[in-house]
């Protein structure tokens, strides 16, 4: 009988137990809700390079450090290497900053030194296609095959593949649900962006006045813990205005940092946090 009652006691403390943890579980899961939800009512509007996106990209949960929110900002360059890519390097390096570059297919046969050097400086190497057309890239779905194509340009010449790419013109619309299955199948990623330089719209102004233009446009929409800006390192205007752009975001608290494969977050106008 002792046993017997013994025996009921334990049952009795492990059900309660197991309620505990039941409890727990439930008040723990409800926090992780409400905060996601949170983040997603605090995300901010995106600029966009065309009127082809239409879309937010998602921002990730801003990280603390001393118990303060942590500001990055990622500087990506598009459609390079070209002539003025060397030239952006070296004010890298002097400003000890880092960036994101995301290569054309024929710029990596034409410019190897300059993929290595990047690589070397710790800056990230990613994809931006081979041909940069909109009909190919999506409307006949080759953005995987191009994607592909150029991962394996980038390999031979930094004897790694990356996996992140950058949709030419931006995910939306021509990224469709088909060609993202394609992405994930193939182990590839997606960053588009969450600031717009506007560097492209300034070809045909004065160099000085179109730099102090673009990074007016930078400083004035860098808000959030974490931005992501497109820019491209084909144009003078645009390598002449990352000096004020570096300081203006380090006056602002930021850290310029290059995009890490091992802390990837999902950042596309489509919202899909598979790529």
């Amino acid at each position: 009988m002792h046993n017997g009652i013994r025996m009921t006691t334990l049952v009795k403390r492990a059900m309660l137990v197991c309620a505990g943890v039941l409890f727990t579980y439930e008040v723990a899961f409800g926090s992780v809700h409400t905060a996601l939800a949170s983040t997603e009512d605090e995300a901010k509007s995106v600029q966009l390079v065309s009127e082809i996106q239409t879309s937010l990209a998602p921002k990730e949960a801003p990280k603390h450090y001393n118990g303060q929110v942590r500001k990055v900002a990622y500087l990506t360059f598009d459609d390079g290497p070209g002539k003025y890519t060397a030239e952006l390097l070296d004010m890298l390096k002097k400003e000890n900053a880092k960036a994101t570059f995301f290569l054309i297919g024929s710029n990596v046969k034409a410019f190897p030194d300059l993929v290595k050097r990047e690589d070397a400086e710790g800056h990230y190497v990613g994809m931006h296609s081979m041909t940069h057309n909109y009909k190919k890239l999506y409307t006949e779905g080759h953005y995987v095959d191009e994607m592909k194509e150029d991962q394996g340009l980038i390999a031979g010449v930094l004897g790694k593949s990356p996996v992140l790419t950058r949709p030419s013109y931006g995910s939306m619309p021509g990224l469709n649900e088909a060609l993202r299955n394609k992405v994930v199948e193939n182990g590839l990623k997606v960053w588009d962006w969450t600031i717009d330089s506007l560097d492209w719209k300034y070809n045909k102004m004065q160099v000085d006045a179109a730099s102090a233009k673009i990074v007016e446009n930078v400083l004035a929409h860098s808000t959030n813990p974490t931005e992501v800006i497109l820019m491209h390192d084909i144009h003078p205007q645009s390598v002449k205005a990352v000096p004020g752009i570096i300081k203006g975001l380090k006056e602002k608290g930021y850290e310029l940092e290059a995009y890490n494969e091992n802390e990837h977050f999902p950042l596309n106008f489509w919202h899909d946090n598979r790529m």
